[in-house]
């Protein structure tokens, strides 16, 4: 639960005090950690690498997501250092900039007066706290526009597709038919044409018509680099037999 300030707008400054500040509490709040335990980038040539955050400002709902799966990635690629939630919750908040740093710095400035937020020391109240001021608004109505109007372009590998797809269905409780339904619509012509003229039918189940269409696709670019090799060599033919 966000605690709420005396002040109607919170206190701005320019960016060099409020990265100071940032940085003197985050420096208190980590002084009970052993110092092996400070986060810092994975320079083991033999472990598992991964890249920094991009920064959150706040701006952009959206990315909202994106941001916390990069953590989570940078978490996962240096399990020894993020083994307690208050090394990732500092982690995370270096990140931040713009709106989203101010509102967190609100709530760590509230510490000197004795007010602890809940978020500070548990990643997944953390996590409630972002979404709650920085997220989609309607995240499954917006999941749920994003699906329907989901399509695959003609030259397009089906791996995109198939990505964008799971992403957003798997935000919603639709069931099986439903998303069978709303695959099929959203493959393009050369997949749907092979589908329609299947002997028995099309698909009724979602794992069915997403099996069947990832083989039609296959199919469909392996022949595709079939003719784009016979062109090839016919060319280098005719080319031969002209210098003859």
């Amino acid at each position: 639960m966000v605690a709420t300030t005396s002040r109607s707008k919170p206190r701005r400054s320019d960016n060099t005090n409020t990265n100071e500040q940032l940085a003197e509490v985050l420096g208190r709040l980590a002084n009970t950690l052993n110092a092996n335990q400070t986060p810092r980038p994975n320079t083991n040539s033999r472990g598992t690498k991964a890249h920094i955050p991009d920064t959150f400002s706040g701006t952009e709902p959206d990315k909202l997501n994106n941001f916390l799966f990069q953590c989570r990635l940078y978490f996962c690629a240096n399990l020894a250092q993020f083994n307690m939630d208050i090394v990732k919750i500092n982690f995370a908040m270096t990140y931040l900039t713009g709106v989203a740093q101010d509102w967190f710095e609100v709530g760590l400035n509230q510490e000197d007066q004795g007010i602890l937020q809940d978020w500070l020391s548990d990643w997944n109240l953390f996590v409630d706290e972002l979404h709650r001021h920085f997220g989609l608004s309607d995240p499954v109505g917006e999941a749920a526009n994003m699906l329907d109007n989901l399509r695959m372009k003609p030259g397009d590998k089906i791996s995109t597709y198939n990505v964008d797809f799971m992403c957003y269905a798997s935000q919603l409780g639709w069931g099986n038919s439903v998303l069978c339904y709303c695959y099929y619509q959203g493959l393009p012509n050369r997949i749907q044409d092979s589908i329609s003229t299947q002997e028995q039918g099309k698909p009724t189940s979602f794992q069915d018509m997403y099996a069947l269409a990832m083989t039609i696709n296959h199919c469909y670019w392996e022949r595709d680099c079939e003719r784009h090799h016979a062109r090839q060599v016919e060319k280098e033919a005719l080319e031969s037999h002209s210098q003859k």
